[in-house]
């Protein structure tokens, strides 16, 4: 079956389709492991996957990126179609992406991107060779991200970059950045920002990890000291930058709450399900409380992703629902990942170390407390949808329509 012909198959032909080629591409093991609903087995057959080689056969499969263009590594499937293949790639638990951002990158590019620069760089998305960071927040510009700093001034066909980023997944093992900079400081804010691509090993570019909780340095700081960036690297037109990010903002939180056309592996830490099976039946009644709340927040979820997921077959863009999904998972995922840790006791907090559940437990647990700020804070989902859903009025800013030259800033 080629690329072309995949997307005229009928939904049960392209399941057929791609669980063949997962039975034929994953390790013998991990197929077995799935058949057999082994957990410790397949484990065992992650741990020996050569990821590297996986991706890059995924890749050319076009599976992953499946409603991708076929030129640019994917397969031109509908969104529905797009939803029945990631169906099946995590009922085969397929490793998590190592390249979440290069997704964002790739929607700008498929939407605001020239030829040039989507066949350029979505090939080597599609199978994890190049990865991204999101080049956006900085020290004084986070909630208010519209009045950031980092300056870049044209010099010809060039672009020289001065400022400073800050929490900045993936900085220190991308390849590329995607940088939201001020390319004309003389009007206002959200009317004077750009963006462009950036080669993350350009001179004058500096990374500095950030420890976090669980140890590790997923988060960076990056200080630009005249970066020089060509102007054929600019995405969209001049002064389209607020635009941009915000639609891509939009985006993230439509595939942070999981939705069905969003690859597997965006979505961090326990399920329901999987507490049920390892910790059986329940019998403390407050904690059997807590683990119905869980689910029925799971399945309210789930079926506000089908509306989003039904609006975009009808052509309809995504709204408030990406704001609701965004919060709404937030706060469960953290209080699911509580709970994860409280059924295993004390025994989260002081475990073996060859224990991998409690392990995953305790790493989730920490992790999970970047998800009330990650990809926008709750504090602005909250103005969003009081603004945008209840029409309340928007806070007072005494900054809106003066150039962003003449703002006050600390």
């Amino acid at each position: 079956m080629t690329a072309a012909d995949i997307a005229t198959r009928s939904d049960d032909e392209i399941r057929d389709a791609v669980t063949g080629w997962l039975r034929e591409n994953l390790p013998k093991t991990w197929v077995t492991a799935i058949d057999e609903g082994d957990s410790g087995a397949l484990a065992a057959a992650r741990q020996a996957l050569d990821v590297d080689d996986w991706w890059e056969r995924l890749g050319e499969a076009g599976w992953y990126f499946s409603n991708w263009p076929v030129a640019y590594g994917g397969l031109g499937l509908a969104p529905e179609q797009t939803a029945n293949v990631n169906n099946v790639l995590r009922s085969y638990k397929v490793p998590r992406s190592d390249n979440p951002l290069g997704l964002n990158v790739a929607h700008a590019l498929l939407r605001w991107g020239n030829e040039a620069q989507r066949a350029r760089f979505l090939p080597p998305i599609s199978n994890q060779k190049e990865i991204w960071v999101q080049l956006f927040s900085e020290p004084g510009a986070g909630s208010d991200l519209a009045g950031l700093s980092t300056r870049a001034v044209r010099d010809g066909d060039l672009w020289v970059i001065n400022g400073q980023k800050i929490w900045s997944s993936h900085a220190h093992r991308a390849q590329f950045g995607f940088l939201l900079c001020r390319t004309d400081p003389d009007v206002p804010k959200r009317q004077g920002l750009s963006v462009l691509l950036l080669d993350m090993s350009t001179p004058g570019i500096t990374v500095r990890p950030l420890r976090q909780m669980t140890g590790e340095s997923r988060f960076n700081e990056v200080f630009f000291d005249d970066v020089v960036c060509s102007d054929s690297m600019r995405v969209g037109e001049l002064g389209e930058g607020w635009q941009i990010a915000s639609q891509l903002l939009t985006f993230e939180r439509g595939t942070g709450g999981g939705g069905g056309t969003a690859p597997p592996g965006m979505e961090m830490g326990r399920s329901v399900d999987a507490l049920r099976r390892h910790y059986g039946r329940v019998e403390d009644p407050i904690t059997l409380e807590r683990m119905a709340h869980a689910y029925s927040c799971e399945r309210v979820a789930a079926w506000t992703r089908e509306r989003v997921d039904a609006a975009r077959k009808q052509g309809r863009a995504t709204g408030f629902e990406a704001s609701l999904l965004k919060l709404f998972n937030s706060d469960n995922a953290q209080a699911l990942q509580t709970l994860s840790l409280d059924l295993e006791g004390l025994n989260g907090i002081a475990h073996r170390p060859d224990d991998r559940w409690a392990d995953a437990s305790a790493y989730a647990f920490l992790r999970v407390r970047s998800q009330t700020i990650a990809g926008g804070s709750s504090e602005m989902q909250h103005n969003i949808l009081g603004e945008r859903v209840l029409g309340l009025p928007r806070e007072p800013s005494a900054d809106g329509g003066i150039p962003w030259r003449d703002i006050r800033r600390s």
